[in-house]
């Protein structure tokens, strides 16, 4: 089987880790994310697209990790602090008076975690009239070590135009859009729901308009059919 190369289209399972202590911080397994107390039914699960090379979707360090290796294959990354959260700043640690957090009903208490403007920190000292709260992110200074498994490759022109699909618009059954592949145009016929509900669809499609077409350049022209079906009028 042909190892993984930079283009490719590929689906991986991944857990991150905090190195040492091996807190989990994320992961695409859904029995995983319950049993940590992490799920959000928000979120996707499932197997992640991958177009190897695409740092929007993950890394650099995981892109350049997974080039050489095979489908079915498992390996760790780790992610230095210069990659993810930083170091700690001490500018972002504040001090704050305890009858203004308390004029906004937020009790000081040492490891409680506050909400202060737009900012999200923790409360690490509370002396007198006087509270320290660390607005730094929790991981910050941590290695995050990725756990990698690559599911699948995928080859066929349909597929990857619905794994695009799939990455621009979470959560979408694929098996509503209808994608007619052209010599030099892709046709998508959209579903009512996803039109009628979707504050962004307008956004999204001119993501995946220039995705498709920076994919497979050939493709100049990309066409998304819209329609909205009413029930007929009962005749008087």
């Amino acid at each position: 089987m042909a190892k993984v190369k930079m283009g490719d289209f590929i689906r991986i399972a991944y857990t991150l880790k905090v190195k040492g202590t091996k807190q989990i911080i994320e992961t695409s397994d859904e029995n995983l994310a319950k049993k940590e107390n992490l799920y959000d039914e928000k979120n996707s699960y499932g197997p992640r697209l991958l177009i190897v090379g695409n740092e929007e979707m993950f890394l650099k360090r995981v892109n350049d990790t997974v080039i050489g290796k095979d489908v079915g294959d498992k390996f760790k990354v780790d992610i230095p602090p210069e990659e993810t959260f930083g170091y700690k700043d001490n500018s972002k640690v504040k001090l704050l008076g305890r009858k203004e957090l308390v004029a906004k009903n937020i009790y000081p208490e040492i490891g409680r975690q506050i909400q202060w403007g737009n900012q999200n920190g923790i409360i690490i000292s509370a002396l007198g009239g006087r509270v320290r709260v660390d607005f730094n992110h929790p991981l910050v200074g941590q290695t995050i070590v990725y756990a990698v498994e690559i599911i699948e490759r995928i080859s066929a022109v349909k597929k990857k135009l619905e794994a695009i699909i799939d990455y621009r618009m979470p959560g979408i059954d694929i098996s509503t859009f209808t994608i007619k592949d052209e010599k030099d145009k892709i046709t998508i016929t959209m579903p009512e729901e996803i039109i009628t509900t979707d504050l962004y669809i307008q956004f999204r499609k001119m993501r995946l308009a220039g995705d498709i077409n920076k994919i497979f350049p050939s493709k100049t022209e990309i066409v998304f059919v819209e329609s909205c079906k009413f029930k007929a009028s009962a005749s008087k």
